[in-house]
């Protein structure tokens, strides 16, 4: 159907519907297919509308193999099953989802639980992968309709949608059917093939879409390691925080007899200031920031525009923090190794001098 067009027109329309969509992390087709053996196709089929981001509620119905879609209502899109491995013949809907011509817009309230109608074939557990395949597909229509898309009744771009929303492997596992047929001692292998993608587009879309993602999920990943590195720094400025406080205690309750005149001056600004809650503060600023920016990353998996200029703000405010927490961890440790000189180095964990200190005659 799609053998005539163009590299070019295939990647067109996938940034077309990036730009809409956005881009989102693969799904794990081992956990799908787990639901379905787990809770059955109608849980597998809620997943599926909760991953492409439709907030719908499915009402399921079984029909038997060879039932004639031709009879009933209209439905929201034709036979997937495309050819054979000879390229004729079509095999039956496996399955069918009605889209109400009244669907609610996409992001409102009245599309939370909208009841959606989907039949399926009884066998559907004979071929997970490419029950999954389908489902993505028809629901993809849904999706693209209620966002009033022009595309909806395009194939093309219902066949891209589950690529782009985190269904490339699960599509890939689940577009090629094979079955083997023995006569005797002849073995026949037919291969029936669904969607509208020749191989080699589906390849290119598939690429497509992870060069798109790649660098989402590069920002996504030095996001997560710079909070790692910046909760090593909160360690750090924390103790050392607390061993200047000790410090600066201790020397309140010991005063040295002899202490060089800028060293009592900076004591003496340690007191009529109080340093240590300034930056106590500014350390629970940078907490609070690294735990908002680690709550962020980890949730994150679809990437939108919005979310990937989301994802460099993060990254720009922690990079801005951390910064911020080095200069906080320098004055502390310039401040510490002054009162340092005067604790002593037999200066105890518990705080308490254990042998007599001494101090520098200037």
């Amino acid at each position: 159907m799609f053998e005539r067009l163009s590299n070019e027109e295939i990647t067109y329309a996938l940034d077309e519907l990036i730009d809409l969509l956005g881009v989102k992390e693969e799904m794990s087709s081992y956990d799908l297919l787990a639901l379905l053996e787990e809770k059955g196709p109608e849980g597998c089929v809620q997943e599926i509308a909760t991953q492409l981001g439709l907030p719908i509620r499915i009402s399921l119905s079984y029909v038997p193999e060879d039932y004639d879609p031709d009879n009933i209502e209209r439905f929201g899109s034709s036979a997937l099953s495309r050819t054979d491995r000879t390229g004729s013949g079509i095999e039956g809907i496996v399955a069918q989802v009605s889209i109400p011509q009244h669907l609610p817009i996409f992001g409102t309230s009245a599309l939370n639980g909208y009841p959606i109608q989907i039949r399926v074939s009884e066998n559907c557990h004979q071929h997970p992968e490419t029950f999954a395949t389908l489902i993505a597909h028809e629901l993809s229509h849904v999706l693209l309709a209620s966002l009033r898309s022009p595309h909806k009744d395009n194939e093309l771009h219902t066949d891209l949608v589950p690529i782009i929303l985190g269904f490339h492997d699960i599509v890939h596992k689940g577009r090629k059917k094979i079955e083997n047929f023995a006569n005797g001692k002849t073995t026949t292998t037919q291969t029936t093939t669904y969607g509208y993608l020749t191989d080699s587009q589906f390849k290119l879309a598939c690429e497509h879409v992870t060069r798109r993602l790649y660098p989402c999920l590069h920002d996504k990943n030095r996001l997560l390691k710079m909070v790692e590195k910046v909760r090593e720094k909160l360690k750090t400025g924390t103790k050392k925080l607390e061993v200047f406080r000790d410090y600066l205690n201790y020397l309140d309750r010991h005063l040295p007899k002899k202490m060089r005149t800028e060293h009592a001056q900076r004591i003496v600004q340690l007191h009529s200031r109080d340093y240590g809650r300034e930056w106590e503060n500014r350390i629970a600023e940078v907490r609070i920031i690294t735990e908002k920016t680690e709550s962020f990353a980890r949730a994150v998996n679809h990437y939108s525009n919005s979310v990937v200029e989301q994802l460099k703000a993060h990254i720009q405010e922690l990079e801005l923090a951390s910064d911020q927490l080095d200069q906080i961890i320098e004055m502390i440790n310039k401040d510490k190794k002054i009162l340092q000189r005067y604790v002593g180095l037999f200066y105890g964990s518990s705080g308490r001098c254990r042998d007599r200190l001494k101090f520098p005659d200037s």
